[in-house]
């Protein structure tokens, strides 16, 4: 009986873990999809130069790439500096005159 008790805890608790990795990755791919929209709509507006895209792409694709690998940490840091450069850039291009 006790051995019985034990082996459900322990599938319970397995089954628990591999639900929070999963959740973590869900959430982690979640926040990025949200910033790369965020970044279609700063492209489409033209509010970042070529050279800032291009930074912004590489930093993305890192990202997904922690997420696939579970690094969440280094995803966060990764999307936040996307973050950061998209907030920066004005909303709105610079009238022509």
């Amino acid at each position: 009986m006790r051995e019985r008790l034990v082996i459900s805890a322990c599938i319970v608790l397995l089954t628990a873990g591999t639900a929070c990795a999963e959740d973590a990755e869900k959430a982690c791919m979640d926040q990025l999809a949200a910033i790369e929209t965020l970044v279609d709509q700063r492209v489409e507006a033209k509010a970042l130069s070529e050279g800032e895209v291009e930074e912004v792409n590489l930093l993305l694709d890192e990202a997904d790439q922690y997420c696939t690998e579970g690094n969440y940490k280094k995803a966060k840091e990764a999307l936040a500096s996307v973050n950061k450069m998209v907030t920066a850039a004005p909303a709105q291009p610079p009238a022509e005159q």
